[in-house]
């Protein structure tokens, strides 16, 4: 009796979403085509590569890295191909779509096409475990490292999932979304054709994360999960309706992923006495934050009165709240915010390490990635005062990302022999000139006023 009560418990928490995904999966053709096709391939793997090292004394190696490129090629393409086409359908089409006929959340939406997508891959994977095993017996790559391996390759084909997922989400025609996924295929292609004709990088990737110990393999996994958990909130974001909060989740999640992997770095350099980490984090969120500023411009400036009536009548926690609602100017300065610490905090870092370890191509990287920042602010800047000067705001929203891209783009071509100091000035007074408008915003973002008894009583009259 306990354990029914468990299970039923249990099945009536679980994500209706994944169910209903998991229920069409099993019942169509898709399971079996993939699953037999996925078998079919690797035994011919199995017996070409057999064939062609006969004689060998380890064929095992060459045949793993052969299984893990098939695996890959299936799992890479084919489920995030499969899980991205299925959203974006539904999403497109508005007459009988579950993403506008349902009460469910769009996180709770995300989350079920990923755990159906993540099922999938993971009964393919379990179709490969023999031939793995099979290549230890052939003196190939023991099977904790093979093992580990798999382990972070999964969570590197979820990241695909998660960022094919967001794509689907975004609010675009099929198209255009068609479109970024043949260009992502194509790109993936050739990378992988190049790869096996000339330089050979995927096997000493392979080779590497074969030997990565299990401290390695859980810190990469962590900032995998991070980098899926922001993807995530992207996805849920895009599916949200227009006049919703769609800029809480993702930057409330960057901001503690940002202080989160802050700390998870100033660990890892303390245990390893090496300032790699640390460098690694300053450009991943000095490039993140670049983006942000770029796309800020592409948000809204007016709030709805739904969305109003939710806004603190506290001026500390309103003023906090700016950073966190959709609208330009709180992306802009959310952005300019998240900038300017990571480059004061990667500069102390570069300082602290000269002396200790050779840093001179970190801080050419650093050095340009800043000098990359200021041009970022000149395009986004310029393409503000471009809109309310010279367009009057008559762009549409989709457009605006573009003209900040077009003005960075010209700026790095105009001010490519300058000075890092004069090109800071430009950006400095291109900022200062939109800081009337942020303090405009600012001061527009307030709740709706109270309603008084009089106009309780006004409104109770006429019902």
């Amino acid at each position: 009796m306990r354990l029914n009560a468990l299970l039923r418990k249990v099945g009536g928490r679980m994500n209706p979403v994944a169910v209903k995904e998991l229920r069409q999966l099993s019942r169509g053709k898709f399971l079996p085509v993939i699953l037999i096709g996925s078998l079919l391939m690797q035994l011919t793997v199995t017996a070409a590569v057999s064939l062609y090292s006969r004689g060998s004394a380890d064929p095992g190696p060459q045949l793993y890295r052969a299984l893990f490129q098939v695996l890959t090629a299936v799992c890479y393409l084919l489920i995030p191909a499969y899980a991205g086409f299925r959203l974006a359908n539904e999403r497109a089409r508005l007459d009988k779509d579950l993403l506008f006929i349902t009460t469910l959340k769009p996180s709770t939406i995300v989350l079920g096409k990923t755990l159906s997508a993540a099922v999938l891959a993971a009964l393919i994977y379990s179709v490969s475990m023999p031939f793995i095993a099979l290549t230890y017996m052939l003196r190939g790559v023991d099977l904790p490292s093979a093992f580990t391996h798999l382990f972070v390759n999964y969570f590197i084909m979820l990241l695909i999932i998660q960022i094919v997922m967001m794509i689907a989400c975004l609010p675009m025609g099929r198209g255009f979304i068609g479109l970024i996924y043949a260009l992502m295929i194509a790109g993936a292609l050739a990378i992988g054709f190049a790869d096996m004709r000339h330089s050979g990088t995927n096997a000493l990737v392979i080779a590497a994360l074969t030997r990565m110990d299990l401290a390695g393999a859980l810190g990469l996994v962590g900032i995998l999960t991070l980098w899926i958990g922001a993807f995530f909130s992207l996805s849920a974001a895009f599916l949200s309706p227009p006049l919703s909060n769609r800029a809480l989740v993702p930057r409330a999640y960057m901001s503690a992923a940002w202080a989160v992997s802050f700390v998870a770095a100033l660990v890892w350099c303390e245990i390893n006495d090496s300032h790699r980490a640390f460098f690694g984090w300053a450009f991943t969120w000095i490039l993140v934050f670049v983006v942000a500023l770029m796309l800020s411009v592409s948000e809204r400036d007016e709030l709805g009165q739904r969305l109003r009536e939710t806004i603190s009548r506290l001026r500390g926690r309103r003023a906090l709240a700016f950073l966190f609602y959709s609208g330009s100017a709180g992306a802009f300065l959310w952005s300019s915010i998240g900038l300017v610490m990571t480059i004061l905090i990667g500069s102390v870092a570069v300082t602290a390490a000269t002396g200790t370890v050779p840093v001179k191509e970190f801080e050419e990287e650093f050095s340009q990635l800043c000098r990359l920042s200021l041009h970022a602010w000149i395009g986004a800047s310029g393409a503000v005062l471009i809109l309310i000067k010279l367009l009057k705001n008559q762009v549409n929203d989709f457009y605006d990302g573009g003209i900040a891209l077009a003005v960075m783009g010209v700026s790095r071509w105009i001010m490519h022999g300058w000075p890092t100091a004069l090109v800071a000035s430009v950006a400095a007074v291109l900022v200062g000139l939109c800081l009337p408008w942020i303090a405009r915003r600012a001061s527009a973002f307030k709740p709706l006023p109270l309603k008084t008894s009089e106009t309780q009583g006004a409104r109770s009259a006429c019902v």
